[in-house]
């Protein structure tokens, strides 16, 4: 059973206390509320537990899932926001780096991860009282602790300095005098650490965390703090030993637009997924919120709305030599060609990374299976730019099972999202390899992930007629597909560590994971990508123009101002704000 399928979707356990007044009629339950009592049970905590599940698929407003690709796409170099200037108008702020501690969407995401923090320790509250045996205890301590982590790691990659908040605190008093000056990694660390030990490595419900996708994010989190050892260590225990919740070996699919089939959604390359349904009889409410806006607009698949289109900065990052490998230094100093620069002969005969057309709708290339692209397609090509997002999309195939239509003309996914796969899991211990001077394995680890890229079976191909896209695929690649491994020794730590951040943009392109990659480098290194992206972007897209990053301030998002006003006891807050906000 997947336990996506029983995830309600407005489930709120509303604990109260109990009036003092003696009135019978007043000591009743308020309706639609769930007292302590009648959750003080094994199957209480079950409903406990599975509502906090359901704050990954993200929780209070869009842009709030990890899905992240407005926090981890769109503020990086990957991505425009899209769509027209006025439309979601409180992102252009984000997008340029101009953020207010006011803004709508940072509230919203502080508040999606500490909703799922909240909703983590409900679970281990409830949990204390009720009788079951040891180790079912064990278990839904440790899921909901790695759902607290996890939580805790999206808000720490986001705001930086955020407050600790686990079980015990239960009150607004207590709340309101939390701070946020202390380093809570430890404690993030604890949470996942307890439930890598304690998970098992597989489970009966295809969407619970097992063990080994603990692992990783446990080593995920030892990497933010730059504790490269202990963290390759750990990525090599997952990468040998680790299975899905289903019992898969982790593997490579062999063919790289599998990766992002629903029917592979839960297969051997996910590590973990957040878990998406629409055929449940909610009518879509299951479904990836954060996934609505960023369809191709108009007659394209899904039919709204325009947003989140790729930048012209990663397209050129696909760019390779005849050699096959990529073009560290100058990829950026012309652009593949597109219909805005050049109409009369879009198609860029240049060698290209064959995952470009698997990452980036580009105009007059098959997309999926819905044809051509289209110019249509896009909203607003002078703000958004002429490119596609095409991972999340579904096929025309998938409609009904994987895709819905909502109820104002949008589209509703079902696939799941994957939050992490086996190739970006591969990739950070390449990440770990570098740092601790083992570069040879490093470009093992990259040379497997572009030997998969380099299987002509997986590329893009042309249509058999471009008129009628039902009558399948030609065996001829859609365009000048060049890709090779590295050959040459990598015998400097400083190339091999650009190989590998490059290899992850390139793999994990549009998956909202670049702005966290760039995070973990030092901060002079992520203000010179941003800065030099920023410099030449805002000469082909307006509204990018004068946009400025800041060092030492725009590595993360400000505290929302509500959170500091809510802090406030004898007129001084508890929660300070981030530096340059």
């Amino acid at each position: 059973m997947n336990i996506r399928r029983i995830i309600a979707p407005t489930l709120l356990l509303a604990l109260f206390s109990a009036s003092s007044c003696q009135d019978n009629f007043l000591q009743q339950n308020p309706l639609g509320a769930i007292s302590p009592a009648s959750l003080n049970n094994s199957a209480g905590v079950e409903g406990a537990l599975i509502n906090a599940y359901g704050t990954l698929r993200g929780t209070g407003g869009w842009y709030t899932s990890p899905m992240n690709w407005m926090w981890g796409s769109v503020r990086s170099d990957d991505a425009y926001k899209g769509s027209e200037p006025a439309d979601q108008n409180q992102l252009n702020p984000i997008e340029r780096f101009e953020v207010l501690p006011s803004n709508g969407s940072v509230r919203d995401k502080w508040s999606g991860c500490f909703d799922g923090i909240g909703q983590a320790n409900v679970t281990l509250r409830l949990l204390k009282d009720v009788q079951m045996p040891d180790a079912q205890k064990r278990s839904i301590e440790a899921q909901a602790r790695f759902i607290r982590g996890f939580h805790y790691i999206e808000a720490l990659t986001h705001y930086n300095k955020v407050p600790y908040i686990d079980e015990t605190v239960v009150d607004l008093a207590q709340f309101a005098q939390l701070t946020n000056t202390a380093d809570i990694w430890p404690q993030v660390e604890a949470d996942l650490k307890f439930a890598y030990d304690n998970l098992p490595g597989t489970q009966s419900q295809i969407g619970r965390v097992n063990k080994w996708a603990a692992g990783a994010y446990l080593a995920k989190a030892m990497m933010f703090q730059r504790k490269w050892a202990d963290a390759r260590t750990l990525l090599q225990t997952v990468i040998d030993q680790g299975t899905t919740a289903g019992g898969a070996k982790y593997a490579l699919m062999e063919r790289y637009g599998d990766v992002f089939r629903g029917v592979n959604e839960n297969g051997p390359e996910m590590v973990f997924g957040i878990q998406y349904t629409i055929g449940d009889g909610n009518a879509g409410a299951n479904g990836s919120q954060d996934a609505v806006l960023a369809h191709p607009h108009n007659n394209g698949p899904g039919g709204c709305c325009g947003f989140f289109q790729p930048a012209q900065n990663l397209v050129n990052a696909y760019k390779t030599g005849t050699n096959g490998l990529p073009l560290f230094d100058t990829f950026n100093q012309s652009d593949v060609n597109n219909f805005e620069s050049t109409p009369n002969n879009l198609f860029y005969a240049g060698p290209l990374d064959p995952r470009l057309d698997w990452a980036v709708g580009r105009i007059g290339i098959p997309y999926l299976d819905w044809g051509l692209a289209s110019t249509s397609w896009i909203r607003s090509a002078p703000n958004g730019g002429p490119y596609l997002p095409k991972k999340h999309i579904h096929y025309r195939d998938e409609m009904g099972r994987f895709q819905i239509a909502g109820g104002w003309g949008q589209s509703v996914s079902g696939k799941n999202w994957p939050a992490m796969r086996f190739a970006d899991l591969l990739l950070l211990k390449a990440e770990c390899d570098v740092e601790t001077n083992n570069l040879e394995e490093a470009r093992a680890i990259v040379n497997r992930i572009r030997r998969r890229a380099a299987n002509p079976e997986g590329f893009v191909r042309k249509l058999v007629d471009d008129a009628d896209p039902s009558k399948g695929f030609s065996t001829t690649p859609a365009a000048n597909y060049v890709i090779s491994e590295y050959t040459a020794p990598w015998t400097s730590q400083a190339v091999a560590r650009t190989a590998v951040l490059w290899e992850r943009r390139l793999e994990l392109a549009m998956e909202g994971h670049r702005w966290y990659d760039l995070l973990r480098r030092d901060r002079a290194t992520m203000t010179s990508v941003m800065q030099e992206y920023l410099r030449v972007e805002q000469t082909k897209r307006t509204h990018l123009a004068g946009a400025r990053y800041t060092q030492n301030k725009d590595e993360f998002l400000p505290i929302p101002e509500q959170q500091i006003a809510r802090s406030t006891v004898n007129g001084a807050p508890n929660i300070t704000q981030n530096p340059g906000y």
